[in-house]
């Protein structure tokens, strides 16, 4: 069997890889295929692989194939691999033969220009390859039992670059994907399901070894998380477009809000728990499915800087990770479609399936008391078309530090009058101008649409007053 060393090197238990199966070597084809695949194993290289007689030839390259027809490049022959691994990109789990992570970076068809089978006894195999990045003539020579040279042909495509992958970003401004509420969790397999972070989203953009971090409104954050920033720019990769969540975790591993806000004023670590990636080389990913982009997250994220994550995923079993989220008291699941595209809006293909009611509001004016004269109760209200409706107000979630500082910073928004559509009756209420967002836990809405039992979770600086709307 001409899999048989490929697959006595490799546990299928363990690694993702496509199993050898029994070929028909004498297959024909109608079109061969090759592939070129980038390998971070313990050393670095690239694999040549072609099609011949129901198999793979393998070849690693560890400078790869050059376009200069003076260079001749170390091609190592290696065991046949099956059909499928052209395909195959992911990571090979530590403790297996080849650990790393793998990627396609060429494909294509082939032409033999001298029959395959006696070139491989001549030692001298000749091809034309008709990929995306790699074109023309191509000779193999082989110098000796294992090793061959690759060489390219002085055709029109000698000394063209094949390094498409950019240092420029195909856009450097983005809407992110909004997840739509839900009170019921999506069956199959169609769906992978992730925990709902409590922090700032945040689109990172990587290029020319800089990063920039924005919110969703686009305000830059980029000084607020150096730290995050510092991370991104120490990816291998030379540009690329992530979308993530930055949070701090408690001592259980919980994301926390309140805490995030506290780690940012002390200089503490805080992370980026990152769930999708929307551009990698200056090519446009977001047009890809969810399974495509997150395949290629996970290969970039491989091995991950200092205060980086990969966010968990898991495919099905959604009421298993709700109730797992419950039972650890966290915000809730996020569900995705596997074939969904980036969309940059709210959709139904990503939904949100919380374990407790919690949103934003906007503040739009406070109370006094004997008591607390500079901060009793924060009145809030949300946007329903050009109106702002008032919610009802909170006085808990806010010690007396937070008060004084939450008095402070109402005082730059002051108004001698509401800018409530309807304004409730309550004494001692000083109005704000409608520009500050406050994130709010509580037990339900009244009939009336009146918040029952909030708490005052904190500001939230990266949201627009004017998209806040009421999640229902």
């Amino acid at each position: 069997m001409r899999l048989s060393e490929y697959n006595k090197k490799r546990n299928f238990s363990k690694t993702k890889e496509p199993q050898g199966e029994n070929v028909d070597t004498k297959k024909k084809s109608k079109s061969l295929s090759f592939v070129v695949q980038y390998h971070q194993a313990r050393a670095k290289h690239y694999d040549l692989r072609l099609e011949f007689e129901g198999v793979l030839l393998s070849w690693a390259v560890p400078k790869g194939l050059s376009t200069n027809p003076e260079d001749k490049r170390l091609a190592v022959m290696v065991e046949d691999h099956p059909l499928d691994y052209a395909g195959f990109e992911g990571i090979i789990p530590k403790g297996n033969y080849g650990a790393g992570s793998v990627e396609i970076f060429d494909k294509g068809t082939y032409e033999p220009i001298i029959d395959m089978e006696k070139g491989l006894k001549k030692g001298h195999i000749k091809v034309v390859l008709f990929g995306e990045k790699l074109k023309g003539e191509w000779s193999l020579v082989k110098i000796d039992k294992k090793n061959w040279l690759a060489i390219k042909g002085d055709d029109e495509f000698a000394n063209q670059p094949t390094n498409k992958e950019s240092s420029q970003n195909p856009f450097n401004k983005c809407e992110v994907t909004l997840a739509t509420l839900s009170n019921e969790i999506p069956k199959g397999k169609d769906w992978g399901f992730e925990i709902k972070y409590d922090g700032y989203r945040i689109l990172a953009f990587l290029e020319n070894g800089k990063a920039k971090l924005f919110t969703r409104n686009h305000n830059d954050y980029t000084v607020k998380f150096s730290q995050v920033a510092k991370s991104v720019e120490n990816l291998s990769v030379n540009s690329v477009v992530l979308d993530g969540e930055v949070v701090a975790f408690d001592e259980n591993g919980r994301s926390d809000f309140g805490l995030l806000q506290d780690y940012l004023k002390n200089g503490k670590n805080v992370y980026y728990a990152v769930f999708d990636i929307l551009a990698y080389n200056g090519v446009d990913l977001r047009e890809k499915e969810f399974k495509e982009r997150r395949k290629r997250l996970e290969i970039l994220l491989n091995k991950t800087p200092e205060n980086l994550i990969l966010s968990s995923l898991v495919i099905g079993k959604g009421k298993q990770c709700f109730s797992l989220a419950k039972k650890n008291n966290l915000e809730g699941i996020i569900a995705k479609k596997l074939d969904s595209c980036y969309v940059g809006k709210r959709t139904n293909d990503w939904l949100k399936i919380k374990c407790y009611a919690r949103q934003e509001f906007v503040i739009v004016g406070f109370t006094t008391t004997e008591k607390n004269p500079d901060l009793s109760a924060v009145l809030l209200g949300y946007y329903e078309k050009d109106s702002l409706v008032f919610v009802g107000k909170v006085g808990t979630g806010f010690d007396e530090k937070q008060r004084q500082l939450l008095a402070k910073k109402f005082k730059a928004h002051e108004s001698k009058e509401s800018y409530l559509a309807k304004e409730p009756k309550i004494k001692n209420v000083k109005w704000l101008r409608p520009v500050l967002v406050a994130e709010i836990q509580f037990a339900e809405l009244t009939k009336d649409k009146i918040l029952r039992q909030p708490s005052f979770v904190g500001l939230r600086e990266d949201k627009d007053a004017r998209n806040v709307v009421l999640e229902v």
